[in-house]
């Protein structure tokens, strides 16, 4: 059979004169489970020549040559009838309780065949074109190697005509990125590989055939290789195709192919079992999980964004020497907020020694997104990223459906690349490579997207190019601002929310009407990042629980908690019960919440600076010792000067534990009011004040951190002084913040991480579409007047 899109297409039209079948993904899902029973059956057809004992796990009625491979057989009603009164619900349940088999309850391929029809329909009504759709199939023999060679075409075309049914781009990855990536990480026989977003499969199989062709040279050797290859996927639809895949690459029992999402196992349950030696995978990306997911991961790493979450995982599951290779989308790399906190996890628990950034077109025709290949190590941090942009081929300006990236084009890497055991000492930058030391990469605030420094932003771009690519990021940035408008409409509108709605519903409805013409430049986000800290911390912006504890219950903890630390000669005796709350509201409060200044939720000292003129104090360098300038970030992982035990011993310099937040209290230009968080002990000069919860289980340190940042611009107006206006303790101390109950500040650092990454995002495509706008208007006039 030679004719792969003929045959799928004659299928299809077949299919489209069925009442039953709507749409694309239901003929897609209805063809899957009928070619799934077909290379089950021819499998298990070369099983029984190799094994003299081999048992199918199917009843034999229900085997694919009994009741379909007849092309006079079974039709209409009869058909029709048997496929949803024996064949469905015997499958679904096949191996529970001994059903259809002759093995233990646990049979492996018995399972196999449950997990795969566990969420499959048959859609079709009409048995007698059912039975036309059978015999097309029975044309193809899996186990000739043509044929079966000629499933991966039809394998494609499935995947082609997915894109239309909306799904394609979350789990398909061109077969020569794929090859390259197993290529480079070299997974050994012995080594579990494993694609926690396995999609259909196409990283696993590539992993088997490199395996196959390395190292399986005995049956023992294939049995081995067989026990290491995992997957799992939460989608049914791929899920199948994926054990499919795996059944075509003589996997027999795909127990290990899971239908589940990997992300809601949370990852304090992970143990070193459950570790990994290889993870090769293409998260889906621009997808958001469904609330809660974010809960099973550490605080500081919540967000709703997949590609983020499965990133988290990664490192996370990865034994230590493990490697991996990740396909990401350019928004990772410029990303801040938790993404700065991911790359910076990144980069301090594994080494990042190698990203190939792939040209446009890599995914046509399912997304037109720029993606990139990071390859890792874990268990030693980062000292130095090399860069590899891969270049189009000669005479190719795009890809597309008829000319796909092959795999020929990545030998230039290949030669390239050298070994990381000599820390890849034999490599050279040229033209498209280069090395970027972690000091920069610091220095950028975890920027990763940084650009080829040797070549020259002088060049003549290509109208058409140029075109294409801003009609790109127009596309993407209105997307991304409908993902805004939708979340904060959805939020601002629930009745759940504790607020006047006819104070708020109104002018947001304005907002919400011109969102588009108002939020267009970089200036803009800026505006709308405050507008939404302003919403997070007046309770505007996620749905209270009425099972929260409510806020005056945290009053009464605040007066307890303060009268014995008071008692213990932790904390001076500041103020009364009843003059914790503010006199005035600064705005209208939500059922629940209450009002607190910060010098009765934390204490709050400062530092100094000791004496230059003594070396002792600075040598040995032994403690982190902070200055203002140095809260400029959102995290402080390491110090630019540290100081001696003696300096802390003998000066008023205190050391503040690991969550302490840093505020600058006086420096230049706009350092004053800014805050930071300790991801270090470490000390602080005089001009930095310390900021440190007391009050056991009232204040989530995020939500606080979140309230410093929004109170940025009133802090500075709170400075006093001639040359130089600075804030003090006392001042910091008075600060009004609201607190709601501590499950909601949860929700509300989570939410605002979520909207903050995303106008962050936002941001960054606004300044690229600009850039693009000016080469676009120079390549233009440069065109007109040649």
């Amino acid at each position: 059979m030679s004719n792969v899109s003929g045959t799928i297409k004659s299928i299809q039209d077949i299919m489209r004169k069925d009442v039953g079948v709507d749409g694309d993904a239901q003929r897609i899902s209805q063809l899957v489970w009928m070619f799934f029973l077909k290379i089950f059956d021819d499998r298990e057809e070369e099983l029984e020549l190799l094994e003299d004992e081999y048992v199918s796990p199917l009843p034999e009625e229900l085997r694919w040559r009994s009741w379909a491979t007849d092309r006079e057989g079974m039709t209409g009603d009869g058909l029709f009838d048997f496929v949803n009164q024996q064949l469905f619900p015997t499958l679904k349940e096949l191996g529970v309780g001994n059903i259809g088999t002759t093995g233990a309850n646990d049979d492996q391929r018995a399972s196999v065949v449950r997990n795969v029809f566990a969420d499959a329909y048959n859609y079709m009504k009409s048995g007698t074109l059912m039975r036309q759709v059978i015999n097309k199939i029975c044309e193809i023999n899996f186990n000739s190697q043509e044929d079966r060679h000629t499933f991966g075409a039809i394998y494609e075309q499935i995947l082609k005509d997915l894109q239309s049914a909306g799904n394609a781009g979350e789990f398909y990855t061109p077969r020569a990125v794929t090859a390259f990536i197993v290529n480079r990480v070299d997974p050994r026989l012995e080594e579990t590989v494993l694609d926690p977003a396995c999609g259909t499969g196409g990283f696993l199989a590539s992993a088997i055939e490199h395996k196959r062709d390395q190292y399986v040279r005995t049956a023992v050797d294939e049995e081995l290789l067989q026990q290491t290859i995992q997957g799992v996927e939460k989608k049914s639809l791929p899920h199948m195709l994926c054990v499919t895949n795996m059944i075509l690459h003589s996997i027999d029992t795909p127990v290990n192919i899971r239908h589940d999402n990997t992300l809601t196992r949370p990852l304090r349950d992970y143990r070193e079992k459950d570790r990994v030696h290889i993870i090769i995978t293409n998260p889906p990306f621009g997808g958001v999980e469904e609330d809660g997911i974010e809960k099973n991961f550490p605080t500081a790493l919540r967000t709703r964004e997949t590609a983020d979450l499965f990133m988290t995982l990664i490192i996370h599951l990865l034994k230590k020497k493990g490697r991996a290779a990740v396909v990401l989308p350019d928004g990772f790399f410029f990303g801040e907020g938790m993404k700065t906190r991911l790359k910076e996890k990144l980069l301090s628990e594994c080494n990042l020694h190698t990203i190939v950034r792939l040209p446009n077109g890599v995914f046509n025709p399912y997304t037109g997104i720029k993606t990139n290949l990071l390859f890792f190590t874990k268990g030693q941090p980062t000292e130095a990223v090399w860069y590899y942009e891969h270049p189009y081929p000669h005479g190719v300006k795009n890809y597309n459906k008829t000319k796909p990236m092959r795999f020929e084009e990545f030998q230039a890497e290949i030669a390239w690349w050298g070994s990381e055991e000599d820390g890849f000492a034999a490599r050279k930058e040229t033209e498209q490579a280069w090395k970027v030391d972690i000091a920069e990469i610091k220095a950028r605030n975890y920027n990763l997207d940084i650009k080829n420094p040797h070549v020259s932003e002088q060049v003549v771009h290509d109208p058409e190019k140029l075109l294409a690519d801003y009609a790109r990021q127009q596309e993407e940035i209105s997307d991304l601002r409908a993902q805004l408008k939708g979340i904060l409409s959805k939020a601002l509108t629930n009745t759940t929310i504790s607020v006047d709605h006819a104070k708020c519903a109104a002018p947001w409805q304005r907002v919400v009407e011109h969102f588009d013409i108002l939020f267009t430049t970089e200036q803009s986000i800026d505006q709308l990042k405050q507008t939404i800290l302003q919403l997070a911390v007046m309770g505007k912006l996620v749905p209270q629980n009425p099972e929260d504890e409510p806020a005056s219950v945290l009053l009464e903890k605040i007066a307890t908690e303060k009268a014995r630390l008071v008692k213990e000669g932790k904390m001076k005796r500041q103020k009364t019960l009843s003059e914790i709350t503010a006199e005035e509201k600064p705005f209208e409060l939500p059922d629940g919440w209450i009002l607190v200044r910060i010098g009765n939720l934390t204490n709050v000292g400062t530092g100094a600076t000791p004496a230059r003129t003594n070396p002792d104090y600075y040598f040995p360098e032994e403690i982190n010792w902070v200055t203002s300038g140095e809260t400029s970030n959102d995290f402080i992982v390491e110090t630019k000067e540290k100081i001696s035990s003696l300096a802390v011993s003998e000066t008023n310099v205190s050391v503040y534990p690991v969550g302490t937040l840093i505020v600058a209290m006086y420096g230049q230009g706009k350092t004053r009011g800014q805050v930071a968080e300790l991801l270090i002990e470490a000390g602080t000069n005089q001009a930095c004040a310390a900021v440190q919860p007391v009050v056991s289980n009232v204040s989530h340190r995020r939500y606080l951190k979140l309230f410093f940042t929004k109170a940025y611009k009133e802090m500075r107006k709170q400075a006093s002084g001639g040359a130089q206006p600075n804030l003090n303790v006392r001042k910091i101390s008075m600060l009004v913040i609201p607190i709601p109950p501590l499950p909601e500040q949860h929700r509300i650092v989570t939410k605002v991480d979520e909207l903050l990454t995303l106008c962050d995002t936002l941001k960054t495509r606004l300044q690229q579409a600009r850039t693009t706008q000016v080469q676009l208007a120079d390549a233009l006039v440069a065109q007109a007047v040649a």
